[in-house]
């Protein structure tokens, strides 16, 4: 895991997710990572010694791991489900049609720390071909 259950706790900006029991956190975090591998398509991650990367590995979880939350609540899971074009939370109101192009999950700094980390394979010619007479 990229993140500790101390740090989660401290980073949180919901007090309710900075409440939850360890095992829930860490159940939360398993998701958030495996989430990560799979819209990076990266396994080798959690290896990285780059601090940028952990770093971004950090946030990425946190903001994971309270996403994934907010989307396990009963009440959102109703919202979501309902025939409503809008929904509000708290003093945002978003139309749930229209999504913008590329929008993973609506958070753009999330949405932007994994499209980094994506794989990207290296394309190009590995062998050459001679004539024999050069």
């Amino acid at each position: 895991m990229f993140l500790t259950v101390e740090e989660l706790r401290a980073l949180s900006t919901f007090d309710e997710v900075a409440g939850l029991d360890d095992n829930t956190i860490n159940g939360y975090m398993l998701r958030a990572d495996a989430w990560i591998r799979r819209a990076t398509k990266r396994g080798d991650l959690a290896r990285t010694t780059n601090e940028s990367i952990q770093q971004d590995l950090k946030i990425a979880t946190l903001l994971l791991v309270e996403y994934i939350w907010y989307w396990d609540q009963p009440e959102t899971k109703e919202q979501s489900i309902s025939h409503d074009d809008t929904v509000k939370l708290g003093s945002y109101t978003f139309n749930k049609d229209k999504a913008r192009l590329g929008e993973e999950t609506g958070n753009d700094e999330l949405d932007g720390i994994l499209k980094s980390l994506r794989y990207k394979p290296i394309t190009g010619a590995i062998f050459s071909v001679r004539n024999g007479d050069s």
